[in-house]
């Protein structure tokens, strides 16, 4: 399009100058409609560059709020700058490498504060005995369910983990 209208000014430019001028009152509308137009085009250029430089910036604020080991704050930031900068198309692709850091860092650290957690329970159940004089030790079997539940969410986090560690791998092969 914006060739089309490079073409139809310069064809109007040289009527001009050659003293061909279109006495039309459709050309005398048109060409200043087309030079708006080719404006509007050139300003919605400036503006897309702007809105990549402040999502950009945004971006940066995400990086350094993960690196400081704010997740949730990190996470919100990449949300708001996919909301308010839908066209910042090469910064949005950079945030959901991001994203995807914030969501392995978050689980690496929710696997070791639950590994310990894990750890604890396990010693408590080292601890318990079942009774064999024929009665049920009802705390040693609620504590044999909670360690197996709780090595089931380990084994889960530990899934997560290693899912995005391949899924950044593929985004980083992707950029």
């Amino acid at each position: 399009m914006l060739r089309t209208v490079r073409h139809i000014l310069s064809f109007h430019a040289a009527a001009l100058r050659s003293g061909r001028a279109c006495r039309s009152r459709a050309a005398s509308i048109v060409v200043p409609l087309l030079g708006a137009a080719v404006m509007n085009l050139t300003s919605c250029k400036t503006a897309q560059e702007a809105s990549d430089e402040e999502a950009g910036i945004m971006l940066g604020q995400a990086r350094e709020l993960l690196a400081d080991g704010h997740f949730n704050a990190a996470r919100d930031t990449i949300y708001s700058l996919r909301r308010l900068y839908p066209a910042a198309l090469e910064t949005r692709r950079a945030a959901i490498l991001t994203l995807d850091s914030v969501e392995l860092m978050q689980t690496r650290d929710s696997l070791q504060r639950y590994e310990t957690a894990l750890q604890a329970a396990r010693e408590g159940f080292q601890r318990l005995q079942p009774r064999v004089d024929g009665r049920t030790n009802d705390l040693y079997y609620q504590q044999q369910r909670r360690v197996f539940e709780m090595e089931q969410h380990f084994d889960e986090l530990c899934a997560k983990a290693k899912f995005y560690v391949r899924k950044i791998d593929i985004d980083l092969r992707e950029l």
